[in-house]
């Protein structure tokens, strides 16, 4: 990817958790994209872009209209790594025409950026990507579920193992969501509705057999799974050891997807897909943001947008993540 029709991607809060791995997953995947990383730690983003090469650094500032950046700056994509209230990232995205990624974001947090695309529809794509995990366990279930005829439910568990603490910003974005969001949505029997307990709460099984006592959560994820036109989709956290730290290995992170429906050989009934990322939560959010970068340029089995406001199934090709997958080492595997 050394033409410069395909960047740089500049990465705002780059060195953080999930932005230093998403940096590294797209070096990984293109050695040659330029990177631009961006905070206010320059010495941390100096550091960062040694490592990766083809990378730069620049100063950043929320608090000023041209966020501190140089005006000659035109990055082809911008990706939120770093929480912005007063949303001038995404306005200085689109005067640049630079496609932009709102991670974070939970289901009723997605008004703001939805506004600001309205006023600027054909300026550049917004990519809402609030969802657990860069999107990975969202389009996986979405992959599963072409196979199928007629789709009753789909429920995603993820498993977080408290040998594997969430980074500075996910454990501040999980903490506003849990303090000020209102119960979380789902899709059930047909209908979108806002549930409380006991309702939010849901057990299911790890991948060692274990039983883990899970809660949903208000993320994006049920307006992508909701794509496959099931009749009731959600997600499930739960904290607990994962079987890695079990055999005495470095914490994981597990994802447990089950589909009740019609598969298209006939088979009806409930069946289940594994997913597990040795390497833990944020190396999987990292994973499945840079193919959504991909999906931003045309690398990802669709065309490449040049606006409109996007859901990660919108730019990937599920065909495609499971690819990137596994080469990375991770195989989404039906049990």
């Amino acid at each position: 990817m050394a033409d410069p029709a395909f960047g740089p991607v500049l990465i705002l809060g780059g060195y953080g958790s999930v932005g230093s791995r998403t940096a590294r997953a797209l070096r990984q995947l293109h050695p040659e994209l330029p990177l631009v990383i961006a905070g206010r730690d320059v010495a941390k983003a100096q550091a960062l872009a040694a490592e990766l090469g083809h990378a730069s650094t620049e100063p950043l500032d929320l608090d000023r209209d041209d966020l501190g950046l140089p005006a000659d700056l035109k990055p082809a994509v911008v990706l939120m790594a770093v929480r912005d209230l007063s949303l001038r990232t995404q306005s200085w995205a689109a005067a640049q025409g630079a496609a932009y990624i709102a991670l974070s974001d939970g289901v009723f947090e997605v008004g703001p950026a939805i506004a600001g695309f309205i006023r600027q529809p054909e300026a550049a794509p917004v990519v809402l990507l609030g969802h657990s995990m860069g999107a990975v366990p969202a389009l996986a279930a979405l992959h599963a579920a072409g196979e199928f005829e007629r789709i009753d439910a789909i429920e995603v568990g993820l498993v977080f193992d408290p040998a594997d603490p969430l980074g500075a910003a996910s454990q501040q974005d999980m903490d506003r969501i849990g303090a000020i969001g209102p119960a979380p949505l789902v899709k059930s029997e047909g209908l979108w509705r806002w549930i409380s307990a006991p309702q939010t709460q849901r057990s299911f099984t790890g991948v060692d057999g274990r039983t883990h006592q899970g809660a949903t959560v208000g993320l994006v994820d049920v307006f992508s799974l909701s794509a496959s036109k099931a009749g009731s989709v959600r997600v499930d956290f739960a904290e607990g050891q994962t079987a890695s730290t079990l055999r005495g290995e470095k914490p994981s992170h597990e994802v447990i997807i089950e589909i009740a429906g019609k598969r298209r050989d006939g088979r009806q009934g409930r069946f289940r897909w594994e997913l597990v990322d040795p390497d833990g939560y944020a190396a999987l959010s990292a994973k499945g943001i840079a193919v959504v970068i991909e999906g931003l340029f045309g690398l990802a089995g669709k065309e490449r947008p040049t606006a409109g406001l996007h859901l990660p199934e919108t730019l990937v090709e599920t065909g495609h993540l499971m690819r990137r997958l596994a080469g990375f080492g991770i195989v989404l595997r039906e049990v």
